[in-house]
């Protein structure tokens, strides 16, 4: 069950033990089938659609132990929950590169009202972000025949690592044909803060996926590994 907050008010449901490490068992799956390519005709891609969430206090979370181990804050939020907001967000105007080395003036590219699916990784992370490109895929292919479609779109958060090539090959090993931004550190930075999306340090990364449902100027924010079916219905019908 997703929690939702909007404009400051928040409905929570109590947590149930195990049932976002059943999300995370089910998207590493789906990272499986993402590794082995397309789903040939006739075979379906991994339905999370009965995954049950409850929600996340990012606050309590121990970033602390990532001193000794530099994903202990990745491990704590794959064993939180999701928790679903609506935000507005002023988008900064300056210039990240694509994995084909293009400039993208960010303004351009996410302002206005055109559909849009956001999320944050960066390449070398081994816990959540595998799990959110191979989500970000599921969800690509369940909207199949939506009209419009949106546009989907990863922002690194590591740009010292992930240069252009380095996003570029990631793209391939995950069979994810949208956009993946990076660009210079300050930058990347800002886009990050303007977004909400930074914590700190990449070792405080949190899943994070936002969408800009078509027709509307403010996001809906899920906060939490959501599993592409949730967010197909969160896409189709809203925050509820």
């Amino acid at each position: 069950m997703l929690d939702h907050a909007t404009h400051g008010e928040t409905r929570t449901t109590p947590p149930r033990a195990g049932l976002a490490a059943t999300a995370l068992a089910t998207a590493l799956v789906a990272i499986l089938a993402a590794a082995a390519g397309p789903a040939r005709a006739g075979e379906s891609a991994v339905d999370n659609s009965r995954v049950d969430h409850s929600h996340v206090d990012h606050s309590r979370m121990d970033h602390g132990a990532a001193a000794g181990d530099p994903h202990a804050a990745h491990r704590a939020a794959a064993n939180a929950g999701v928790q679903v907001s609506s935000a507005s967000y002023e988008i900064p105007d300056l210039v990240l590169r694509d994995q084909q080395g293009k400039a993208v003036r960010l303004r351009e590219l996410l302002a206005g009202d055109d559909p849009l699916v956001l999320n944050f990784i960066y390449t070398s992370c081994t816990t959540l972000c595998p799990v959110m490109t191979a989500t970000m895929l599921q969800l690509q292919r369940q909207l199949q025949g939506s009209s419009p479609q949106p546009r989907y779109v990863s922002l690194s958060i590591d740009p010292d690592f992930d240069s252009s090539v380095v996003l570029r090959g990631y793209a391939a090993r995950m069979h994810a044909d949208w956009t993946f931004l990076t660009g210079e550190r300050e930058p990347v930075q800002a886009a990050l803060q303007a977004f909400s999306a930074w914590r700190g340090a990449k070792t405080n990364h949190f899943a994070l996926t936002l969408m800009r449902r078509p027709g509307e100027r403010t996001w809906t924010r899920v906060e939490g590994l959501g599993s592409a079916s949730q967010l197909a219905d969160l896409w189709r019908n809203g925050p509820t």
